[in-house]
């Protein structure tokens, strides 16, 4: 019977890693397999010390007596060995975040702690306080909230960030995306306002960007109550949210710098990167509300794809090569774009291995991103302020 069990349990665990490897791209079978393969890759360390246990478990419990038992063990081994191949790029990570941070001039910043991979759900971080469910907007009957982040008082006026969490425009909440960035930009003296937005179906394109617009603005108001520098306030978001945090950059000068991670940039899927049910089961039925063959326009008009004319702000696009959500092709072209458009610096960072939401929770991509991030940041600041100053004393 432990054979058996084992066997059956042998067999799951190898659906999970061939599912890692190979991730589904149907129409239903999208979102779970992507889940599935975001939940495995970057914790394959942990699967493969618990598959091992539990192999030496049924070893102890006599299962190896049978062959049911033998060919759980040789699926283990097998599957763990293609797990622990899948996870290698992973390594490749910091490299990559070090030769962007070469070739953009950054400035250094305090590294993120390596002692977190071992805990790797995010906690807010030693030194670092929130402030949680700070009302920031009311709309259509909802009132809107952030949570603050704040560490330690190192200057009189603190950069801020607002940072958009992703969901399709229709999931998602500020106590579950973006946490390892806040944590990590609060400890270097930032104020980080992790904000939710209305929710589609019940929200429509553009309200998603006019409550991050409206984060923003008052996070800018109440800059003396939070030690906030007004003159520079940063956006950041990934997936939706990226797209969010993308079309509140491009419609106005409210923010000073921007962080895109594995963002959508065109709601049009000219490239033809996702699937037919992206735009007729998501963006036609419940974010937009309207139907491309009759109002192409709309589908423009809210893809910063066809915005890049606007770039007037530092941005820093993240992205993970084996992306099944938002796929890598769209970031590269988005990035062209952008450099051929912008007068200011467009980072790219293209993680090898990484799936969509990758810096969700502590991993060595998630440490190398927000490492990446948060000196694309400083240095944004610090240009800003030298050029205020250069500014300041031309007039004088």
């Amino acid at each position: 019977m432990a054979g058996w069990l084992f066997l059956l349990i042998a067999l799951v665990g190898t659906a999970i890693v061939v599912n890692a490897a190979k991730p589904r791209r149907g129409p239903i079978s999208l979102v779970p397999s992507w889940l599935l393969a975001f939940l495995t890759l970057d914790l394959a360390p942990f699967h493969i010390v618990l598959a091992l246990a539990i192999a030496c478990g049924f070893a102890l419990a006599g299962a190896l007596g049978a062959l049911p038992g033998k060919l759980a063990l040789l699926l283990t081994l097998g599957s763990s060995a293609v797990l622990f191949v899948l996870w290698l790029p992973s390594l490749r990570a910091a490299s990559v975040a070090d030769d962007i941070a070469a070739e953009l001039g950054l400035d250094e910043v305090e590294p993120v702690p390596r002692r977190l991979l071992l805990r790797p759900i995010p906690r807010v971080r030693e030194g670092v306080s929130v402030v949680r469910n700070v009302p920031f907007s009311r709309r259509a009957g909802r009132v809107l909230r952030m949570d603050i982040y704040r560490g330690p008082d190192r200057d009189l006026k603190r950069p801020g960030l607002v940072f958009v969490h992703g969901g399709a425009w229709c999931l998602g909440d500020k106590r579950e995306q973006g946490l390892p960035l806040c944590n990590h930009l609060a400890t270097l003296g930032w104020v980080c306002a992790n904000a939710n937005y209305r929710l589609s179906p019940g929200a429509t394109y553009p309200d998603h960007v006019v409550d991050a617009s409206n984060a923003v603005s008052w996070l800018r108001e109440h800059a003396d109550e939070y030690g906030l520098d007004p003159d520079f306030i940063a956006i950041a978001g990934n997936s939706a949210g990226g797209h969010i945090a993308a079309m509140t950059a491009l419609g106005s000068d409210s923010v000073q710098a921007i962080v895109t991670f594995y963002g959508v940039y065109d709601l049009t899927n000219r490239l033809g990167v996702h699937g037919r049910a992206f735009r007729e089961r998501l963006i036609e039925p419940h974010v937009l509300k309207a139907f491309f063959d009759t109002e192409p326009e709309r589908f423009h008009a809210a893809s910063p794809m066809d915005h890049v004319e606007r770039a007037s702000i530092p941005w820093l696009i993240l992205q993970g090569d084996r992306d099944s959500l938002t796929p890598a092709p769209e970031a590269r072209e988005f990035v062209r774009r952008l450099r051929e458009h912008s007068q200011h610096t467009v980072g790219y960072a293209e993680f090898p291995g990484a799936e969509h939401a990758f810096d969700i929770y502590y991993s060595l991509r998630t440490v190398a991103a927000v490492e990446l991030a948060a000196r694309f940041l400083v240095t944004a600041y610090r240009d800003a302020t030298n050029s205020s100053s250069n500014d300041a004393r031309r007039h004088s």
